[in-house]
This record gives structure tokens, sequence and C-alpha cells, in this order.
């Protein structure tokens, strides 16, 4: 039976039957060789790079406690507590995985090599910590998992409160509660319980699929972005107790709720996707060095700047150094977050600032990685210098070479924006006396979009017909029908955009090489 631990409901401990591929009973670890133990667990992520398209953003989590969001106009949402109901998690295997291909199975029909995790469960999210917390621990078939849906779905009882509510305060009619409060810039707080009757389905697709074994601990978290639930498109946010039946914000909200939860294998569970930590492992092995100018963007005319990253087996600095900025002291803020401060004084404008890794009398930790990540300048509020830091660098002389020789980058472009179905990609080939520059999306609501490259608008796309595809493709030397490649894309940052809100964006590598 379900029992309340720690504020969550969880199946502690109990192995349940699931229906195997041939209709049959999997059994628990206790007495089957056929089943190998996999836990479901949840985590509160924080807003992806690039969500706050519209103006900077914070969220801070206490050791214990609550989670405050503050958005670039200076409103604060706390949360207190997020509850939603998940009716079933159903995972689906992989196309031709052992017993269940259309040749071992000739009748099988849909859904006959899938395995569901009954519910419902209540879910409390953690939002205090990076951890998640496990919510299921059952057993499945080894082998390959390629899919993985998510029901979030109201109770369902005619006259009585279900067994796992009854220990609870849960409304009846509810499939989401947030409980928390909103303080609007230079006003008072205000208390607030948000609920919801969404009924909601997820389909998430594990690439590579997950591998199941009897000999690994296998863990599936499902990482649900509450920092985007209560936002408008340009990332301020909304005061839940404006979030009505029927009213402004109600298709909004119950959007970004849907487009908020991701899954991916966690078997360390510590809330980061295991392929994603791998790649980066690997790269840790490398040296890196990154160098890029600040762009000016301020009321300061003459001032410049630069960043500068470097990295080996076992240590990592990075620094930031200005010049010809007016005398005072500037905050130095890294995706969204100040890190530390520029003591600007001198005729020279100059001054610098070094972090580094281990830490060192003198220069302040990095405890961070500026890779990837948005690097500015400010004073008050206004930025005055910024930059984009690539992701990869030239970690070796034949990356400073490879102007001369062929290149091809190719990325996907992230979902920042108000249409959830909206994907795309970009694409840089360069040879030796040629090079192009195409940007590609589909599913996006029909209209015309901006193509904007390092805060430049360079081109439109024309999204039409029930596909919602369109392509720019820029090249070098100019032909008719396309636009002049006249910049470098590297180490950029692209958005797709309409009326000033950012649909999909990504941030091209410095460097060559395919990013899978």
């Amino acid at each position: 039976m379900l029992r309340p631990l720690g504020g969550l409901v969880v199946l502690g401990g109990l192995v349940l039957g699931l229906a195997a591929c041939d209709g049959s009973t999997v059994a628990g670890p206790d007495g089957a060789e056929d089943s190998a133990p996999v836990s479901m667990a949840f985590s509160a992520a924080s807003v992806p790079e690039g969500a706050a398209s519209g103006g900077t953003a914070s969220t801070s989590k206490a050791a214990s406690g609550p989670r405050t969001l503050i958005d670039p106009d200076g409103n604060q949402l706390r949360l207190d507590r997020v509850q939603m109901i998940v009716r079933e998690i159903e995972l689906d295997r992989a196309t031709g995985d052992e017993n269940c291909s259309p040749e071992d199975r000739p009748d099988a029909e849909d859904g006959d090599c899938a395995e569901v995790e009954p519910g419902p469960v209540l879910v409390s999210l953690p939002l205090d910590g990076d951890a998640p917390a496990v919510v299921v621990d059952t057993t499945l078939p080894p082998g390959r998992w390629d899919e993985v849906e998510f029901e979030v779905h109201k109770p369902e009882a005619e006259s009585s409160t279900p067994d796992f509510l009854e220990a609870t305060d849960f409304p009846m009619e509810a499939s989401i509660r947030v409980q928390g409060r909103y303080t609007p810039a230079g006003g008072a707080a205000q208390d607030f319980t948000y609920t919801s009757d969404l009924n909601a389905e997820r389909e998430i697709e594990f690439e590579p699929p997950l591998e199941v074994t009897a000999d690994n601990t296998n863990n599936v978290t499902f990482s649900v972005n509450v920092d985007a639930w209560f936002r408008r498109a340009d990332s301020t946010l909304v005061n839940p107790a404006r979030v009505t039946e029927g009213g402004a914000f109600e298709d909004r909200v119950e959007e970004n709720i849907e487009s908020s939860i991701e899954g991916f294998e966690d078997d360390d569970r510590d809330g980061r996707d295991d392929e994603e930590e791998e790649e980066e492992d690997e790269e840790d092995e490398t040296e890196i060095e990154i160098e890029t100018a600040l762009e000016n963007v301020g009321p300061d005319s003459d001032a410049s700047g630069e960043v500068e990253f470097e990295k080996e087996a076992d240590k990592a600095a990075f620094t930031v150094a200005v010049e010809d900025l007016a005398a005072g002291t500037y905050d130095v803020v890294i995706a969204d977050t100040t890190r530390g401060e520029l003591d600007v004084t001198g005729d020279e404008g100059e001054a610098e600032i070094e972090f580094r890794r281990p830490s060192e009398e003198g220069h302040p930790l990095l405890d961070f990685n500026p890779r990837g990540q948005r690097v500015e300048v400010q004073q008050g509020g206004t930025s005055y210098l910024e930059a984009d830091v690539p992701t990869n660098g030239n970690e070796n002389e034949e990356d400073e070479e490879e102007d001369e020789g062929e290149v091809e980058i190719e990325i996907d472009l992230n979902n920042t924006g108000p249409d959830s179905d909206a994907a795309g990609e970009v694409e840089f080939e360069k040879e030796a006396d040629k090079a192009a520059f195409k940007v590609e999306v589909e599913d996006l609501t029909m209209g015309t979009y901006d193509v904007v490259v390092a805060d430049t608008t360079r081109g439109e796309l024309d999204a039409t017909g029930d596909e919602g595809e369109a392509e720019v493709e820029f090249r070098r030397p100019s032909e008719e029908g396309h636009p002049p490649l006249d910049f470098d894309p590297r180490g950029q940052r692209v958005a797709v955009q309409r009326n000033g809100s950012s649909y999909l964006e990504g941030t091209v590598p410095a460097a060559g090489g395919r990013d899978e």
C-alpha cells in the first residue's frame, strides 16, 4: 500500500507486479531472474539557459526551505510547496528489442510491450535541493526502453477520498497544487494557493534507449522545471492568484506545466542526465583555452573588454578584463547570477577579476562553468559589456588552424518560447573558399520570424503550411536566392524571434566538429 514518507507518497520498498510482454506477471527481485530493479525519481529543475530571453532573472534555493524566483522587473515568487498527482508512468520497449519485435510476436498490438507502473501517487517536488527524491521502486524486464509516458491526472473517486489521499489535505478536484507567496515590485506580499485540474500526458524519448540490466542500479529522473510555470513569454512572472479558470493566463501556465517535464537516465541519482555527464567527463580530460571579446552594449561607448577561460587536467581559471570604462564598481554577472566585482580606477579605466579552481588567495573560487553562458559587466542593473562564452575552445594548435581546413558544425535549437511544439537546428559548413550557414525550423505557428545572430537581425523565416517549416541559408560567396554570409556565427548566440519574443535559441560552438 502507499504510505507517506517525508512529505512524499512512496511505494516504499514494495515491488509491484507488471504486465510482461507475454501477458504474464513479472516477479520481483526476490524470486525472479528475468526482472531488474528500477526506481523513478523527481527533481525540481532551474530555468534552462536562454529561457529568460526578455531580460535577467534569478533563482535561489535555501539549504532547507522554499524556492524564490525574481524576474527582470523585480517581482518575486516564493514557492513553498508544489504537488502533483501522477496517475501512471508507462515505459515502452525499443523497436526490435528481444521478444517484442514483429517477428517474435506477429499478433502483438500496440501497448503489448509496454510496462505500466500503476498509480496514482501524490508527488511533492523537492524544492530545496538538487538531489531528486525517489517516488517509485519497481522492476522491469531487462532490455532496452526508448520512451516513457508520464500522465498527470486529477483523482478519480465517486463518493469517497482515494486511499492515497486520506492522510493529506490535497483537494479532490485538482491534479496540481502550488502554495507560496507573490510579491510585486514595490508592493506588498500576497500568499496564494494555485490549483489546476489539468489532465495531461507527456511522452519523453530516451536517446539512446534506457538499458535495464540485472547487474546495474537503474533510475529514471523526471526533472520538472517549476521555475518556468508562472511566466509570460518574456520571462516576467505572473501572479499565481491571477491564474484563474477561463482567465487570461490559464492556458499559458498550463502549457508551461506540460512542457516543463523531462525524463532521463540518472543511475547515480544526482538529478543530471548520465549521458551528458559522461560527455563532460570525457571533455574534462583535455586542455581547453577560450578567448572572446566583450561587446559594448551600454552608455560608455569607449569601453571594451574580453573574457578568457583556461583549463588543464586539475585546475582552471576564468578571467574578465575591461578597459576604458568610467571609474566605478561594476558587477560581473554570469548566467544571470552575480559572481564578483570589478573596481575600475585610473585614467585607463582598467580592471580585471580572475576566478580560479582550486581556490587561491586573492582570487574568487571558480565554482561554476562559464562555457555556453552569457557574461555581462553591469552597473546599477545596466549592462555595459556582454558576451556569450563559447562551449568549445582552441584545445590545441590544430584547432587554431581549423580555418584552413573543412569545418562542419550542427546543433539543435532549444525551445524557449510560447510555441511548445517548435523545433529547429542550425548548421555551419566551411571549405577552403566557401561557407554556408543554415537555420531550419519546424512545427512553428504560421508567421514571419527574425533570425537573430549575436543580437543582430540577419534574415527572416516565413513559416507556412501545416508542418510549420521554414529555412534560410546564408552563403559565401553570395549566390542568387541566398542572403550573403557576411558574418561568422561561430561562438555566437542564434535566436528565432517574433515581436521581440524568442521561440528557439542556441549557441553555435566556436570550434569545428559535429555536436551530436
